[in-house]
């Protein structure tokens, strides 16, 4: 990891190719607070591709109108982690409205591997 960073509403992971973003419980995960974090990812990507990974191990809300902001051009990939069912069936409604790679892991071991393996 190259750098860790904690918002009141969530943590990063930054890495070479890929952030990992965990949204804390109870959160409504909506463009202000996605502004907020993308601003973290260009000033550590700039216009690099890069992965984004979502862990969704706490129960939160997302708003569905960010996919349409596309505020990043250059996350290349979203995966989103979870060993809960309810977020498969919400990853299913989400993946129609990213109009690039999409993936879903039960660990996040397996969504890193996929974000290493990425741009190979």
């Amino acid at each position: 990891m190259i750098q860790k960073i904690d918002t009141d509403f969530c943590e990063l992971s930054i890495y070479a190719k890929y952030a990992i973003l965990k949204v804390f419980e109870n959160v409504r995960y909506d463009l202000e607070k996605a502004t907020i974090v993308h601003q973290k990812f260009q000033e550590f990507f700039q216009n690099k591709p890069f992965v984004l990974i979502t862990e969704r191990n706490f129960k939160h809300e997302v708003d569905f109108s960010l996919y349409k902001s596309n505020t990043l051009q250059n996350i290349e990939g979203l995966a989103i982690v979870s060993a809960n069912p309810e977020e498969r069936e919400r990853a299913v409604l989400e993946q129609p409205l990213f109009n690039k790679s999409f993936a879903f892991f039960e660990q996040l071991t397996e969504a890193q591997n996929w974000a290493e393996a990425f741009f190979r």
